[in-house]
Formats: structure tokens, C-alpha cells, sequence
């Protein structure tokens, strides 16, 4: 197929890949809407080094997975649940959780996930306040130059909530469109009819020496 051919189809087949397009996005948009929003907080604490040292260092980068575990423990959770009155079991709520240790920043950022914005805050602020005191646990048998400690720099905020229904929706028309756009050509390579002359000559190899007109009676 040539070039012209393409676009041929598509000049003869846009409705089928903005039909189709149309279609997938009114499907995501009702899917988002039928679905219960999911709201995502997060704090974020910086982690320092009383000293400038090397192996300092070095050891601040291990012990924030140590934090991340101390505070990712079901019975920890199901302590913080019923601190903050959720009435979910450690295991659940930590399948809603998230702490991830950026080493490279000295930052330790806490994610939660809960179907109530405020739910989802008090979830993330409880769970920096037991980080804290994990830290100053084990930094009470430390000496003061070899102690790490957390500062909160950003108090529990919103940051998402799920579905995201314009991105749904979007990336529901694109996916449509791409199918549309599968189809057409599928429909054109059914399509085997002769409609003019320059069918004729193209797929047949014989030169068309004139045409017979439609006459409206």
C-alpha cells in the first residue's frame, strides 16, 4: 500500500476511529466514577547525622531501612490503628502504607492510602510521630556525636487521589483511537468491492475505457 492509500482509509474511515475513541472514553469516565475515590497523603522527614563523618554516613544510608522496618511491623500498625480509632488489623492497613528511605536526599518519605482524606493524614502523622520515637529509642543508647535524627519538614498533606478521572478518561480516547484506528484497516481489508475505475485499474490490471453514469429517474 502506498502512501495515498492510508490516507484514503483514514479520510474514508474517521468516523469508525472517533466512534471508537468517543466509546472507550465514555467507558473510563463511567468506570472512574463508579469507583470509590482513594485519597494518598504524605510527610516527609529529613534524617541527619550529628557529625560529618564518613562511616557515619554510611551507616545513616542502612539505618533508614532500619526505621522503614521498625515502623512497617503489624503489631506497630495495629498500635497506630487503634491510636488514631481505624478499627483495621496491622496486616490490612499495612497493605496502605508506604515509607521509602531516599538515602540520596537524607529524607524518609511516609505514604498512606485511605478511602477518607482525613483518615488518610491522621494514618501518615501517627506513623512519622512512631518513627520519631523509634529514633530517639535508639538514639538513647548512642553517644551524642553518633546519634541520627528526624525533623519533620512537611506536615501530612494530600498529594493524589485515585481514580484520577481526567487522566482515565484520556488515556481511555487514546487507547480507543488506536483500536479505531486497528479496526478501520481490518474493515478495509474485508471490504473487497470494486467502488470506481481506479479500483478497476489498480486491482484488476485492465484500463477502464469509460463509464456507464448513474441516471436519477
Amino acid at each position: 500500500m502506498q502512501l495515498q492509500d492510508y490516507i484514503a482509509i483514514l479520510t474514508k474511515r474517521w468516523w469508525v476511529i472517533l466512534l471508537t475513541a468517543l466509546a472507550a472514553a465514555v467507558a473510563a469516565y463511567g468506570v472512574s466514577k463508579l469507583q470509590a475515590p482513594t485519597f494518598r497523603a504524605q510527610v516527609v522527614y529529613l534524617v541527619l547525622a550529628n557529625r560529618t563523618d564518613q562511616g557515619l554516613s554510611l551507616t545513616l544510608r542502612n539505618q533508614m531501612n532500619v526505621y522503614r522496618e521498625l515502623v512497617l511491623q503489624p503489631d506497630a500498625l495495629e498500635q497506630i490503628s487503634q491510636q488514631i480509632q481505624l478499627d483495621v488489623s496491622g496486616e490490612r492497613l499495612l497493605r496502605d502504607v508506604f515509607v521509602r528511605p531516599q538515602p540520596d536526599d537524607q529524607k524518609i518519605v511516609i505514604e498512606a492510602d485511605h478511602r477518607f482524606q482525613a483518615q488518610a493524614q491522621a494514618i501518615t502523622e501517627a506513623i512519622g510521630q512512631r518513627l520519631e520515637e523509634e529514633v530517639n529509642r535508639i538514639n538513647a543508647n548512642l553517644e551524642g556525636t553518633d546519634r541520627i535524627n528526624v525533623t519533620r519538614i512537611q506536615s501530612a498533606r494530600l498529594i493524589g487521589v485515585r481514580p484520577n478521572t481526567r487522566i482515565n478518561v484520556l488515556a481511555g480516547f487514546i487507547l480507543g483511537a488506536v483500536v479505531g484506528l486497528l479496526l478501520a484497516f481490518v474493515l478495509e481489508f474485508l471490504d473487497d468491492t470494486l467502488k470506481n475505475s481506479a479500483d478497476v485499474e489498480r486491482f484488476v490490471g485492465i484500463t477502464t475505457l469509460g463509464t456507464i453514469p448513474t441516471i436519477d429517474p
